[in-house]
């Protein structure tokens, strides 16, 4: 499952990122946000995340507003961070 940014709207570039089943594992708490999609417990990789074109890339009907805090919070953590 991918992410999409669709928060903003009419810009060609979107960031993506994967959306990864979470497992036992330990994550990284500064790098994995951890979501929750449809019942699935599910975490968001920092260091995956990527810019697309708009043009291609098929849109997902999967509404990001409830996420957008948590996103926004770990972008600024990536890019303020270092």
């Amino acid at each position: 499952m991918v992410l999409t940014n669709t928060l903003f709207h009419n810009i060609d570039v979107l960031l993506v990122a994967l959306i990864k089943p979470k497992t036992t594992v330990s994550l990284l708490t500064q790098f994995q946000i951890p979501v929750t999609i449809e019942q699935q417990a599910s975490y968001i990789d920092l260091l995956d995340i990527a810019s697309v074109s708009a043009k291609r890339l098929k849109a997902t009907e999967i509404n990001l507003q409830s996420y957008r805090q948590q996103i926004k919070a770990g972008l600024d953590l990536l890019i303020d961070g270092f």
